[in-house]
C-alpha cells in the first residue's frame, strides 16, 4: 500500500497554478452571496487522478490514511465504508490527530451516526456539519498538511465499486492550505470567504465553473449525476452558449432523475446528451451508476490519449442548490496525463448512453 500511495505522490509534483481569464456569466436573486459576474479559471499540474471503479475499493485512499503521521482532517457527506472507518480509528488510536466533519443534516445524520460513535470512541474529534449549510456535501480528505483527496466519492461501502467516481489528489501547496482553513472555519463553524483557487461553494463554485466553461473553444464534455441549474448565468446557460458559439459538447448525466429542460436546451443549441448507467445502488464495475461530477475542454485525439486544456472534478452537482446552498469543494486543474483519464471515462459513459 505504501508504494500505491508513493507512485502516486510522485506523480502530483507541486507546480504554479496557470490562470487565464474568462467571463463568468450574471448572477441571480437566489445565489450565495460573494458570487461575482468573472472568474478566473485556475489550473493545477499538482494532480493525480483516480477513476473508479477501478477494482481496488479506494484501497489507494486507505493506504494514504494509514500512511499519514501527524494529522488527517475529514469533511465527509456521508461515512460508512469500514476499511476507511477503520484506518481513521486506527490512526486516532495511534495518536495521529484526526479530525472528523459528518454531514448533521436530517438526510443524513442517523446514517452517520454509527462513524461518528466508532471515531470518537477512537479518540478523533468529530463534529457535526455546520446548519448553515443545507448539506455538507463536501468529500474530501487532507493528510499531514501536504496532500488534499478532494473526490466526488462518499466514505460508503460501495462508491468505490458500484459508481463513476473521480479522486483527485492534489499536493499543490496553495490548494491544500485553502483546503485546511476552509475545514477549519467548517470545524468551527465560522464563516470564511477563500481567495485561492478551489472551487468552493457556496462561494465562488457557479462562477469558477460557468468560467471554465466559457473558456471551451474546440469541446467541452460535462458528465454529472445532476444537470439542472438553470438558474441566469448558470451551468446549462453557459454549456448551451458553448454549443451555440460552435463548441462540440456532448453531456453525460446519470439515470437518476434527469431534468428535461436543461436536456433540451444543450439539445436545440446543437449539444449531444445522453443518459446513461443504473439506478442509484445498482450499479457494478461494468457498468456503474453516473456519481461523477467532472468537466474537460477543448480535448483532441483519440478516445483514452486525448489531449486537454482544463478540467474539474469536485463534490459540486451541476445544480442551483449544490452551487448556492451547499458546502461543496472541487478542483480546476490542466496536467495532460490526468485530464486524458477523466476525458477517456466521459467518452467510455458517453458511448454507453442513451441518446436523449
Amino acid at each position: 500500500m505504501k508504494l500505491v500511495v508513493a507512485l502516486l505522490l510522485a506523480a502530483a509534483c507541486a507546480s504554479p497554478h496557470v490562470t487565464t481569464d474568462a467571463s463568468g456569466g450574471g448572477d441571480d436573486a437566489g445565489d450565495a452571496p460573494g458570487m461575482t459576474a468573472d472568474a478566473n479559471v485556475h489550473g493545477t499540474t499538482a494532480i493525480s487522478i483516480i477513476v473508479e471503479p477501478d477494482g481496488m475499493g479506494a484501497a489507494q485512499l486507505v493506504a494514504a490514511i494509514n500512511a499519514a503521521h501527524t494529522a488527517i482532517d475529514v469533511t465527509m457527506y456521508t461515512m460508512s465504508n469500514t476499511s476507511i472507518i477503520n484506518a481513521l480509528k486506527a490512526r486516532a488510536q495511534a495518536g495521529v490527530s484526526v479530525r472528523v466533519i459528518l454531514d448533521g443534516s436530517t438526510t443524513n445524520k442517523s446514517f452517520n451516526t454509527p462513524a461518528k460513535t466508532t471515531l470518537t470512541t477512537a479518540g478523533a474529534q468529530v463534529v457535526w456539519s455546520n446548519p448553515a449549510f443545507t448539506y455538507t456535501h463536501e468529500k474530501t480528505i487532507t493528510i499531514d498538511g501536504t496532500s488534499a483527496w478532494i473526490m466526488t466519492m462518499n466514505a460508503t461501502g460501495t462508491a468505490p465499486s458500484e459508481n463513476r467516481e473521480y479522486l483527485a489528489l492534489d499536493t499543490d501547496p496553495a490548494d491544500v492550505a485553502e483546503a485546511i482553513a476552509i475545514f477549519e472555519a467548517d470545524f468551527a463553524m465560522h464563516a470564511i470567504a477563500p481567495t485561492g483557487a478551489l472551487v468552493v461553494a457556496n462561494t465562488n463554485a457557479k462562477a469558477e465553473l460557468v468560467a471554465l466553461i466559457n473558456a471551451a473553444t474546440t469541446t467541452l464534455d460535462v458528465e454529472g449525476e445532476e444537470f439542472s441549474d438553470l438558474s441566469s448565468g448558470g451551468i446549462v446557460e453557459a454549456v448551451t452558449a458553448a454549443a451555440h458559439r460552435g463548441v462540440a459538447v456532448r453531456v453525460v448525466i446519470g439515470n437518476s432523475s434527469p431534468d428535461t429542460t436543461s436536456i433540451n436546451r444543450v439539445k436545440l443549441a446543437g449539444g449531444q446528451v445522453v443518459v446513461t448507467g443504473p439506478t442509484s445502488g445498482n450499479g457494478t464495475q461494468a457498468h456503474p451508476y453516473i456519481h461523477a461530477k467532472a468537466i474537460a475542454i477543448d480535448c483532441a485525439g483519440p478516445s483514452g490519449t486525448a489531449t486537454c486544456a482544463k478540467g474539474y472534478v469536485g463534490s459540486e452537482n451541476f445544480s442551483t442548490g449544490s452551487l448556492g446552498y451547499n458546502r461543496e469543494l472541487g478542483v480546476i486543474f490542466t496536467s495532460p496525463a490526468e485530464l486524458a483519464k477523466v476525458a477517456a471515462a466521459i467518452a467510455t459513459d458517453f458511448a454507453a448512453g442513451t441518446p436523449q
